[in-house]
């Protein structure tokens, strides 16, 4: 059966967090508290940049991670953009990295809420 495009952009949606959920294991909350959303600014600035050079100049074939793995990072910075913005971004991190179970339980989650909606 064919992916639906919901099905498709919650799929996404969930590898990218899955992408800010491990970095922020490894940085931890300083490295975006020291700045807030204007160091946001310049990580997203650079990580343009590097498309702009990617894109433009290199046709796509960089020698460090991939044109997808720079569109995930400016995701996952708006993703903690909003994050800032509803004062949650200091939640408590989970004890583990492997956070595959607690997915799939959002992901449920997930389409609860977006049954309740279509409702």
């Amino acid at each position: 059966m064919k992916q639906s495009y919901e099905e498709a952009c919650r799929e996404a949606a969930l590898e990218i967090a899955q992408v800010v959920i491990n970095k922020q294991h490894d940085y931890g909350h300083d490295n975006i508290l020291a700045f807030r959303e204007k160091g946001l600014v310049v990580r997203l600035w650079d990580k343009v940049a590097r498309l702009k050079n990617l894109m433009w100049k290199n046709d796509y074939e960089p020698k460090n991670e991939s044109v997808v793995d720079t569109f995930i990072d400016i995701a996952g910075y708006g993703i903690i953009a909003v994050m800032l913005s509803k004062g949650n971004f200091t939640a408590e991190l989970q004890e583990s990295k492997s956070t595959e179970s607690s997915f799939s339980n959002y992901g449920q989650v997930v389409r609860e809420l977006l049954v309740k909606t279509e409702e």
